[in-house]
């Protein structure tokens, strides 16, 4: 099979539609169920997979020549499936994102000062940063929740709340 994924790549660097379409069809499910069983998480999962076919196609002249298509896409999946898990475990937890934005040597007492000053910070960022970065860490919906919620894609639901943590981790240091 190692031989035929060869020509799969070359194929598909060469722009050949019908290779990628047959390599999606083939991929995609198995891909999903190994991202799922990473993530935990079925339009997260759905995404990245998602994703995976779309930087494949658009970045094709870049795909290593000689590697197994299959090992190559199971290697993507489970790199970007760790990143999602490592991306949203703090943008789940309301108030553990202090830990992202505090110092380690901070002493107990000034914790609460510390969360006086994040929500002030908070509420100073522009209103749709903040309506999205209370909907994603406060009230703990998933960026497909908020995307649709708000009728936007995923990708500015993540922009936005990138955004608040850079504006937030300059404002309280």
């Amino acid at each position: 099979m190692k031989h035929g994924e060869n020509r799969f790549i070359k194929k598909l660097k060469a722009g050949d539609e019908g290779v990628f379409e047959r390599i999606f069809y083939l991929y995609s499910d198995r891909l999903f169920t190994w991202a799922y069983k990473i993530t935990d998480d079925s339009p997260a999962s759905a995404d990245i997979v998602q994703d995976f076919f779309i930087r494949c196609w658009e970045k094709r002249d870049i795909l290593p020549d000689n590697c197994s298509f299959k090992a190559y896409a199971y290697k993507s999946i489970y790199n970007a499936s760790l990143n999602y898990i490592r991306d949203n475990k703090r943008f789940v937890h309301g108030y553990d994102i202090t830990i992202d934005l505090i110092d380690d040597n901070v002493n107990d007492e000034d914790v609460e000062e510390l969360k006086r000053l994040l929500l002030k910070a908070i509420d100073e960022l522009p209103d749709r940063c903040k309506k999205i970065f209370v909907m994603t860490t406060l009230e703990k919906k998933k960026y497909v929740e908020v995307a649709d919620l708000l009728g936007i894609s995923v990708n500015t639901v993540k922009v936005q709340v990138s955004k608040a943590y850079r504006i937030l981790k300059e404002k309280i240091g």
